[in-house]
């Protein structure tokens, strides 16, 4: 995997990575909106492919993605931008297992998701969205509903929200998101 970036303040919940994961119902309904429904399988299997696809459209936004061996104890990656050159998505290789495909995806959807936020200057999911997203957090997750209540400012609760959630998606709808989040910092050919 290429050096990448990754900046997130959370701490990385061991119970997520041995879980196998379905596509909730919320999910289903925007899939059949955005036509993908006949592609994505009713559990998510990510892949090192799915890790390469999703670093080439973080990239293709002009964000650097770095691995690094220096990040704070359980932080599993971050994502940050300053307005001042730097904008970069960093996986924590001395908090995550490297080899875990599904760590490692986790902390990419989940930083990904950021970098779509920094794409609309905003959040990245609709506001008719969110109920649902939360409901799937505290069905799906509870540790990761439990940490957003506990852990983050209400004013940043909305977009890690949307993080956490990502993180629990198939790669094809985090594709398809990312792609109409950063539809304007996309090359065509990256699409």
């Amino acid at each position: 995997m290429p050096a990448s970036v990754l900046r997130c303040r959370r701490p990385r919940p061991s119970a997520v990575s041995g879980t196998r994961r379905f596509a909730p119902p919320a999910t289903l309904a925007l899939l059949a909106l955005t036509g993908l429904l006949q592609v994505v399988p009713p559990a998510a299997a990510n892949t090192l492919a799915d890790i390469q696809r999703l670093e080439e459209l973080i990239n293709a936004t002009g964000t650097e993605t770095q691995v690094r061996d220096d990040c704070q104890p359980n932080h599993a990656g971050y994502y940050e931008r300053d307005g001042k050159g730097i904008d970069r998505l960093v996986v924590c290789r001395n908090t995550i297992d490297m080899a875990d495909v599904e760590a490692v995806w986790e902390v990419m959807a989940h930083e990904g998701t950021h970098v779509m936020q920094a794409c609309t200057d905003g959040p990245a999911l609709q506001d008719a969205q969110i109920p649902r997203t939360l409901r799937e957090l505290r069905s799906l997750a509870p540790h990761y509903a439990k940490l957003l209540d506990e852990g983050y400012h209400p004013r940043d609760q909305r977009l890690e929200a949307e993080a956490f959630w990502m993180e629990l998606q198939a790669p094809e709808l985090v594709f398809a998101l990312f792609e109409r989040n950063c539809a304007g910092w996309l090359p065509s050919g990256a699409r």
